[in-house]
């Protein structure tokens, strides 16, 4: 914009000065005095009569009264000439009258050239001088008369052209200041806008800041609701890996013993009876499978924890929705088994999407254990907890329903509000909905949303925008590849 006011100023600037060269043009042929140019001529006709009659009246008319006169003469025929010639004045030879006045004049000179040239001496030259300037006298008081007419008809117009060219400058002055005006409004308005989109940048950057340390407390919150069942899901075959364990070591005991009797007393019998073996022979390799089995549990859950904790990449990447959905359902099943069956259908052939790792199952934790706290509400013995995955061409969408308390019609609209619980003080922030959902719009380009038709309990669903083919990631080890991998973690 500044570059366009530049342009404006020169622009004027030419303009003006073109406008100020015209009127001075104008002046010098407006001011030229055309009437005192023929004054002029018909002044030296009159000196000239004056010097001959004076060189008549002379005893001796010598060569020197001669060239006295003809010097007058001479100026004489160059005004002539200069007002037929000179560039002032081809103004006023556009008048046919004066032009004509002024032709006269010329072929008069042009005689007075041819006689005086054939006279001998100098007084036959002044007499045909003097002769033939007489009848000059009419064409220059017609002259004298013409261009009087005409400057003063001339003078009028001029007049109103100048007066025209002032007020165009004025007017194009004025037009020049409102112009550089808006101008300049209009650029201080746009540096206003870039410095308005600086701070709303800065702004937004602060925003996700808070945003992200909130969804980082979230996460934490998260983890110290989970702990109690998280620990009681280590515990439960940490325990029964403890009683394997003494099972195989009391065994294992017991054959030592026997052995090392039979080694001292070859004679000896090893003091098994048949019963016993076969209890070892069955009961062994099931104690070791299950504990083999506990400990896979346990690494399991501490998979879960370890992705579930870790700090989110910043980088949208492809991300496994089964995996999330994994993670999700194994630090919450403690949370949900005693109050709902969990159950999990992934009916759509799109399970990747694009985003940051980690923030789907941390939004589907926080959807699974506000459902539970729903149904533990309702003081109903057994609850049903569904979370569905589908699709269409454009999206994914994860729906959990739960039968519990619903939301009620008049806070339906607050529970995305920052800060707005209905729980407890200690047991709800207001913060887990609204960071949810604001994970879910910023870091996967979707939405979270209540549904508004189911009325059994409440309903949310999680719109996912399907990710690019650009996109590829391999499953990492131990994480669930399908429904049939969740229900058996369900089981």
């Amino acid at each position: 914009m500044f570059i366009v006011l530049v342009l404006f100023v020169g622009l004027y600037a030419v303009l003006s000065t073109a406008i100020i060269r015209q009127l001075e043009d104008e002046r010098f042929t407006y001011r030229e005095n055309f009437v005192w140019a023929v004054f002029q001529i018909q002044r030296q006709y009159f000196i000239i009569q004056r010097d001959i009659e004076a060189a008549f009246g002379r005893s001796r008319l010598d060569q020197d009264a001669l060239e006295e006169v003809m010097l007058e003469y001479e100026i004489l025929v160059s005004r002539v000439f200069l007002l037929r010639d000179g560039e002032g004045f081809r103004v006023l030879l556009s008048v046919p009258e004066v032009a004509a006045s002024l032709e006269v004049l010329q072929r008069r000179i042009e005689e007075i050239d041819r006689a005086v040239a054939a006279a001998n001496g100098p007084r036959s030259k002044l007499e045909e001088l003097y002769r033939l300037l007489d009848p000059m006298d009419e064409p220059l008081q017609q002259a004298v008369v013409r261009t009087t007419n005409f400057v003063s008809v001339y003078n009028a117009e001029n007049i109103r052209t100048v007066k025209w060219h002032i007020e165009l400058l004025t007017y194009l002055f004025f037009v020049g200041v409102v112009a550089m005006a808006v101008l300049g409004g209009f650029m201080i308005r746009q540096r206003q806008r870039v410095f308005a989109a600086d701070i709303a940048a800065q702004k937004a950057r602060q925003e996700q800041e808070v945003i992200e340390e909130a969804a980082d407390y979230a996460k934490m919150h998260a983890l110290g609701t989970l702990a109690g069942g998280v620990a009681h899901e280590i515990n439960t075959p940490a325990q029964y890996i403890q009683n394997n364990l003494e099972f195989l070591s009391d065994s294992f005991s017991g054959l030592v013993d026997a052995v090392r009797r039979q080694q001292l007393d070859p004679s000896a019998k090893i003091d098994f009876d048949q019963d016993k073996i076969d209890f070892l022979v069955q009961e062994v390799p099931l104690a070791i499978d299950e504990s083999i089995q506990g400990l896979e549990r346990i690494a399991e859950i501490v998979r879960g924890i370890r992705k579930f904790a870790h700090p989110a990449n910043d980088a949208i990447e492809l991300i496994s929705i089964t995996e999330e959905i994994d993670t999700a359902v194994t630090l919450t099943r403690n949370q949900v088994k005693h109050v709902a069956d969990l159950e999990v259908d992934i009916r759509s052939n799109v399970t990747d999407v694009n985003g940051r790792r980690n923030h789907l199952s941390q939004a589907l934790i926080n959807l699974i254990v506000n459902a539970s706290q729903a149904i533990r509400e309702t003081d109903q013995r057994r609850g049903r907890i569904e979370l569905s995955v589908t699709s269409d061409d454009d999206n994914v969408y994860i729906r959990l329903r739960d039968n519990g308390s619903g939301v009620p019609e008049e806070l339906r609209d607050r529970i995305f509000d920052y800060f707005f619980t209905t729980k407890e003080r200690g047991v709800g922030t207001g913060q887990g909905l609204p960071i949810c959902r604001k994970l879910i719009q910023d870091d996967f380009g979707g939405d979270l949303t209540l549904s508004s038709d189911y009325i059994d309990g409440a309903e949310f669903v999680i719109r996912l925008p399907i990710a690019n083919p650009s996109y590829s990631t391999q499953p990492v080890n131990g994480a669930m590849q399908g429904p049939g991998d969740l229900n058996a973690l369900l089981r």
